[in-house]
């Protein structure tokens, strides 16, 4: 099986962290496809509920670790059948015939169709609707392709909200990195769809933030499952 990681051309923290488990897990010759990066202006949050990304290797470095190599974005019709998948570590927006392509496969931290858009763990908590994440197919539409797998986040009675936020992350990239394992199981829920969030602003911010241990009550595992 062939594999590319789509990111971004900088250092990023989940495309070193999903690069090196798939290289753990045997995986050689990791190509990456690249996209320009441009600096955001940092926003201002009341939780940071993911570890700080834009750090760590270099993308050439990690391709050259492997024995891979580095493909400009730009290229990626000269290369789209040259992979079985593409990965998404971190994207730009995505032009429609590519994520259109059914070759590109992402996580969602959310568990789509009911919880789509940014700051998934987030709105998930602040709304009380179940946590977890999604792989699937993108298309050009937010969150909306063919879903391939959903893996709930268990809550603990023991959890606080920055514990609960690394679990859901630490899922998200184990996901990523086991897509292949996953693609055999298919194991989707029966979900309602709901339209896609935007990033969510301080004030929600701070409501969420109190809505938590309502949250925690209700979805804290309890026994077996």
């Amino acid at each position: 099986m062939k594999i590319c990681l789509l990111s971004y051309d900088a250092p990023h923290l989940k495309t070193a962290q999903v690069f090196m488990a798939l290289y753990n897990r045997g995986f050689r010759n990791i190509d990456l496809l690249l996209m320009p990066f441009v600096k955001r202006p940092e926003r201002a949050v009341a939780f940071k509920h993911r570890p700080p990304q834009f750090e760590g290797a270099d993308p050439r470095s990690l391709a050259a670790f492997s024995g891979g190599i580095v493909v400009e974005y730009s290229e990626w019709r000269n290369v789209l059948n040259d992979y079985d998948w593409f990965l998404v570590c971190g994207s730009n927006l995505i032009e429609a015939d590519f994520a259109n392509s059914g070759r590109i496969l992402n996580v969602h931290a959310g568990l789509i169709p009911s919880v789509r858009g940014l700051d998934s763990f987030k709105w998930a908590i602040l709304h009380n609707m179940p946590l977890g994440n999604t792989l699937h197919k993108i298309n050009e539409l937010a969150d909306a392709g063919e879903v391939l797998f959903h893996l709930p986040t268990p809550v603990f009675p023991e959890d606080d909200l920055a514990t609960l936020a690394r679990r859901h992350y630490e899922n998200e990239i184990w996901m990523l990195t086991n897509f292949d394992i996953l693609l055999d199981k298919l194991e989707v829920l029966d979900l309602p769809e709901n339209d896609a969030t935007m990033r969510m602003s301080i004030d929600n911010e701070a409501l969420m933030l109190r809505a938590f241990y309502k949250f925690k009550e209700e979805h804290v595992v309890n026994g077996k499952h």
